[in-house]
């Protein structure tokens, strides 16, 4: 017991530094505002406006959740490890194994969240564009009026009672665009009460599901890293995986059968091809609980393994008081 309270509370207060850094509010202030933009900026889409969309909201999730998960994994570990705050923790009863699966967990919530604001913005966006040339103004206005709203309480209750800024701006936005979601799907773009939910494109989900899964993935690698490695070069290795694990089939895989090394490659690297699931949609298949379980296994067999060499590296790392 005295273990899993260790761990809840480092796992707790890993959480509240992630979302108190300012990066992880920009970078969610943008991407949500981009998602809300791409109905209105998107021309020439040649009838295929919701396809284009949908696709571009899935890869700001993708591309944003890997810097959200890198830049958090080196704020809450390299950098305490550097300021000597990691040293006064675990010279108390705190094993290195805890410390670390307790970072992991705390840099997850984060993750987590933020990837809940990107399915509801990917929703709303993606409901917009769902009829080329028309724009639904019961979607597109609750991105921009979220935003807002949270930036406007989080600065007057920083203003007035001296409470964080960054935090409770994070944790509004996701009220807000949560709020904004359950009333705009009361209504069609014609402003007609209709069944909830009726307009809501939730194909979108799993495909979104299994993009968080992903970008849970890259969070292990970037936090196992972060156990060595400054900012920049756990984003840029983290960077480097991703476009070479979404190339994984062509460079790797159609070498495999005359080319040790090509199957080793092709093993090691995270073949981000099965959590990507916007063709799929696009030709209207459904993507199925048993593909997601599939893809799930194998996201957590490879998270299992990354930790493992994560927790090696950190278990023999010397920390500077």
């Amino acid at each position: 017991m005295v273990r899993l309270r260790q761990y809840i509370a480092l796992s707790a207060l890993t959480a509240l530094e992630a979302l108190r850094q300012p990066i992880a509010l920009i970078l969610l202030t943008c991407c949500v505002l981009f998602m809300g933009l791409l109905p209105l900026v998107l021309t020439h889409t040649m009838g295929e406006s919701e396809k284009l969309v949908r696709d571009s909201v899935l890869a700001l999730h993708f591309v944003c959740g890997l810097f959200v998960g890198s830049l958090a994994a080196s704020a809450s570990l390299t950098h305490e490890l550097r300021r000597g705050t990691a040293a006064a923790v675990l010279a108390k009863p705190v094993g290195r194994e805890l410390f670390f699966f307790a970072k992991f967990s705390g840099v997850c919530v984060l993750v987590l969240l933020f990837s809940y604001a990107a399915l509801l913005a990917g929703l709303l966006s993606t409901r917009t564009a769902s009829i080329a040339y028309q724009i639904d103004p019961y979607a597109v206005a609750v991105i921009p009026v979220a935003v807002l709203l949270a930036y406007l309480l989080a600065g007057a209750l920083n203003l007035l009672l001296r409470k964080p800024f960054v935090s409770n701006a994070f944790g509004y936005m996701l009220l807000f665009l949560t709020l904004g979601f359950l009333l705009s799907s009361f209504f069609d773009r014609e402003g007609h009460t209709v069944a909830f939910a009726q307009e809501v494109p939730w194909e979108l989900v799993p495909a979104a599901l299994l993009v968080t899964l992903a970008v849970l993935l890259l969070t292990a690698i970037a936090v196992s890293l972060a156990t060595r490695l400054g900012t920049v070069a756990t984003l840029s290795i983290c960077s480097i995986v991703l476009l070479l694990g979404l190339m994984s089939d062509y460079l790797f895989g159609r070498h495999t059968g005359d080319s040790f090394t090509a199957r080793i490659l092709y093993a090691l690297l995270p073949n981000w091809q099965h959590f990507w699931t916007a063709d799929a949609i696009s030709h209207d298949l459904a993507i199925s609980p048993t593909y997601i379980g599939r893809v799930a296994g194998y996201a957590f067999f490879y998270l299992v393994g990354v930790l493992g060499l994560g927790i090696v590296s950190f278990r023999h790392k010397e920390i500077p008081a």
